[in-house]
């Protein structure tokens, strides 16, 4: 595969840009911020390293602007350099933008692919509620970022592993296992307990699978329908985000924390370094400077805390399991938790930085109600049911996951362009029936394709559209952000159905022409912009369909 492919044109221009400004003797080259331009007018790409460039050169930017432009040397005439008011503005040539075309569709789905993980092993934690109820679907989002995240990183050459942690002994757990004990025995649950029909009926399934079960003890009872109960439901979770093409490589209970005894260790090591302290016949935490929050580890009763568990849970996956990095992705509701933390992680010796927490913001339905159990507490199943797998992936990674979602219902199933989704996968249908258009019409097409007769703005608009792939798959990785992946879809298919748009407005600009010659460059410039819709479409667990 090329270095265009692999590399990016983006990539490329900025060390060309930066050998260039070498040659100005710039001693120090500093980050010349070259990105998207603005405006069509101003190219493709665009730089202010005039302006960046002026104070060590001393001279006037568009003077070095136009320096700069002269003395670059931009690898297989990919780009034109233009000087504009201190800016460096890049167009990418045609003649390139045709061979692009002609790299992509031969090598297919590979494209934007990389090695910039080298490898690295890392963990990727998501979801991880409570085992105590059916998800919400404000939990979906945090399944469906954490898995994009996961498949992000797969394709630029890390090694993630995906994890879910089952708080199976935290007070929230034992609290349901009181629940179901008390519908066991015909009592409603404990104040705080869980008053769901669900809970019912994994009493009366415990009474058929555990027999005997009522007859037990309350002490050895209630731990043993904890355990079953939190068995089904880590079951029905498992089916409910499989739905959603999610899974998980681990699904780690934290009891397995305490059988290993890391959170033991990690509190004797924390005793040692000083960061424990007794108060009021309690074990807290708090950092050398007091700055931090103390948060209490063993409570005065004896009993750990699920911040005990948390900090074993760091060893288990630095130390233990030896991670390179552990990415977490909690709900907003958590945000308080993310210092203390990092301030653990520190306290332990690890490197806090190797600690990623993202938070996701909740979920709304914008209106209506979806079924008898609709308002607070929807479930994700019944989403799932209502408007099907790919609407709620794709408009749950529509936006930052710092910003709540007003999950749209009614646009969610509309057939037509308004929805995102329909948008989307309709582009792609149209690229595959343009294929067996082209068969039907010329069944002897050649192999090779004549990309230089791609000559259209409208043709070109769809190759300059495939050119940013690699570097939207770079950022998005780089910064954590999922959601430029379906921002890139919206623009590649605009660009398609305006391209698709031009053949009906005018038959001379249709992909299946009688001209075969034709006919097979632009075959050429749909078969590239479906290969790299469909792997964008993939990065995002969305299905990209043939026919619609």
């Amino acid at each position: 595969m090329s270095s265009t492919l692999t590399a990016g044109i983006r990539a490329q221009l900025t060390a060309a840009l930066e050998t260039a400004a070498r040659t100005l003797e710039v001693a120090d080259v500093p980050d010349l911020e070259l990105g998207r331009a603005k405006g069509v007018e101003h190219g493709d790409y665009a730089s202010s390293a005039g302006l960046k460039l002026a104070r060590e050169l001393r001279q006037a930017p568009q003077q070095i602007a136009e320096r700069l432009a002269a003395a670059i040397e931009i690898p297989d005439g990919a780009a034109e350099a233009v000087p504009d008011r201190g800016y460096v503005n890049f167009r990418l040539t045609t003649a390139w933008l045709q061979r692009l075309v002609a790299e992509i569709a031969t090598h297919g789905p590979g494209y934007g692919s990389s090695d910039l993980g080298r490898g690295e092993r890392l963990q990727v934690e998501f979801l991880s509620v409570n085992p105590t109820g059916p998800l919400h679907i404000g939990h979906g989002r945090g399944a469906i970022l954490g898995d994009a995240l996961a498949r992000l990183l797969e394709f630029t050459g890390h090694k993630p592993e995906r994890e879910y942690y089952v708080n199976d002994q935290n007070t929230q757990a034992r609290m349901f296992g009181e629940s179901v004990y008390a519908r066991l025995h015909g009592e409603p649950p404990p104040e705080r307990g869980y008053a769901g029909e669900y809970v019912s009926e994994l009493a009366e399934m415990a009474r058929h699978d555990l027999p005997g079960i009522e007859k037990v003890p309350h002490d050895e009872a209630e731990p043993r329908l904890r355990a079953y109960a939190i068995g089904v439901m880590v079951d029905r979770i498992r089916t409910t985000v499989g739905r959603l093409e999610v899974g998980y490589d681990e699904w780690f209970p934290e009891s397995r924390l305490w059988q290993e005894g890391l959170p033991q260790q990690a509190i004797e090591r924390l005793r040692e370094s000083g960061h424990l302290k007794e108060r009021e016949g309690a074990l807290w935490f708090g950092d050398e400077e007091g700055d931090e929050e103390d948060r209490v580890v063993i409570r005065s009763n004896g009993d750990p805390t699920y911040f005990a568990s948390d900090i074993g849970y760091l060893l288990s996956r630095f130390e233990s399991r030896q991670f390179n990095r552990v990415i977490e992705v909690w709900g907003a509701d958590h945000h308080g938790y993310v210092p203390r933390m990092r301030a653990a992680a520190a306290a332990l010796g690890l490197d806090p930085q190797k600690l990623v927490i993202i938070l996701n913001q909740m979920v709304n339905l914008k209106e209506g109600k979806m079924s008898k159990r609709a308002g607070r507490f929807v479930t994700l199943d019944e989403l799932v049911d209502q408007v099907g797998a790919d609407a709620v992936r794709y408009f749950y990674l529509l936006r930052s996951p710092d910003t709540t979602i007003e999950f749209d219902l009614e646009l969610a199933l509309k057939q037509s362009n308004e929805n995102p989704v329909y948008y989307a996968q309709y582009a792609h249908a149209r690229l595959f029936n343009v294929e067996l258009t082209a068969a039907q019409r010329h069944p002897r097409l050649r192999d090779d394709a004549e990309v230089s007769l791609l000559v259209h703005p409208w043709e070109l608009d769809v190759a300059r559209q495939l050119a940013f792939w690699p570097e939207v798959v770079e950022d998005a990785t780089r910064l954590m952000e999922p959601h430029r992946i379906p921002y890139y879809v919206h623009d590649l298919a605009t660009a398609v159905h305006r391209f698709y748009h031009a053949g009906n407005e005018e038959g001379d600009y249709r992909v299946v022409v009688d001209d075969a010659q034709l006919t097979r460059a632009r075959l050429e410039l749909c078969r590239a912009a479906r290969h790299t819709l469909k792997t964008a479409l993939d990065l995002i667990g969305v299905s990209a369909p043939e026919r619609m």
